[in-house]
């Protein structure tokens, strides 16, 4: 089955080659000039549509993400399938994945998604709040998570928000159970907002952190690590990733205008880089994933629980 569905894959991708184009086409003009023009990160589609990938393959079914990607104005659903149906195809013959810790390049979001999943499955029952930090288009909070007994909280700039409301409304995902709070991260106390929308710094806390830290100064990620240590129970968490240099030197994504900032030296001794860095932070690692420390030139980076 293995020969046969590449045989599948190879005659399907040639023969979707104009659909390719066509596709490609119509995700960038969405992800791009869409969002532009509503003034949110057009980076952010690009994770929701990591989590759509997934459910395509059905290795994690997400039908909240599903639904809101379809209805996100910067989406475009019938772009993907026409850029990924001959992959998808070849996943549903012979499902095949990658080694963990051999991951490419490419399948980084699509990879940090189940490990984020993994550390969250560990905590959740432990907590009596979730904070996403930067939510963006993040579904977690109206799936599995749901049935929980947390309390649910998401932090992001206003128009982003704004955005995703209306989208979750259109797409028929109910939200009564989560907390919006308006905030921006680089001239507003993020935490007197939370707080104020409350927030209980006296319950164990799961605080998510995924896909920000690659945009941010390290002064801007000790700073938050260092509020989110100062106002949170014992026992709570905080989920972050953290990339390589090699891929902060890449120096972002020209046609968002998003830049990266900070990265670690995940090359030679990538273990005891993350422990010196957490522990200049006065914070303790837990347990944690590299992704990619098997490929040639080392991790692209690693998905941490960082203790608190």
């Amino acid at each position: 089955m293995k020969i046969i569905s590449l045989v599948i894959f190879i005659v399907v991708q040639i023969v979707f080659i104009p659909l390719f184009v066509v596709g490609a086409i119509l995700a960038a003009i969405n992800q791009l000039a869409v969002s532009k023009k509503l003034g949110v990160s057009g980076t952010a589609i690009s994770a929701i549509a990591a989590r759509w990938l997934l459910d395509a393959y059905g290795r994690r079914k997400d039908p909240e993400a599903v639904k809101l990607y379809r209805a996100l104005p910067n989406g475009s659903e019938p772009g993907l399938w026409m850029l990924l149906f001959p992959g998808i195809l070849r996943y549903r013959i012979y499902p095949v994945w990658e080694e963990e810790g051999k991951e490419s390049i490419g399948n980084v979001a699509v990879a940090r998604t189940i490990l984020f999943d993994r550390l969250i499955d560990k905590s959740k029952d432990k907590a009596g709040q979730f904070v996403v930090m930067g939510a963006g288009y993040d579904t977690r909070c109206y799936g599995g998570l749901r049935n929980s007994d947390m309390k649910f909280f998401e932090l992001d700039q206003a128009k982003t928000q704004g955005l995703k409301i209306k989208s979750l409304k259109k797409a028929g995902i109910d939200a009564s159970h989560v907390v919006f709070v308006d905030v921006d991260f680089s001239s507003e106390k993020w935490y007197e907002k939370l707080e104020k929308a409350g927030y209980d710094p006296g319950k164990r806390s799961i605080f998510l952190w995924e896909g920000v830290t690659i945009y941010l100064s390290e002064s801007d990620i000790r700073n938050t690590i260092k509020e989110i240590q100062g106002h949170s129970a014992k026992g709570s968490v905080l989920l972050a990733d953290f990339y390589a240099e090699r891929l902060t030197a890449l120096r972002g994504v020209k046609a968002t205008n998003e830049n990266f900032g900070f990265g670690l030296d995940f090359f030679v001794d990538r273990e005891n880089v993350l422990r010196a860095f957490l522990k200049s932070a006065n914070v303790d690692l837990g347990d944690h994933y590299f992704i990619g420390h098997k490929t040639p030139k080392g991790a692209y980076g690693v998905v941490a629980e960082i203790n608190l």
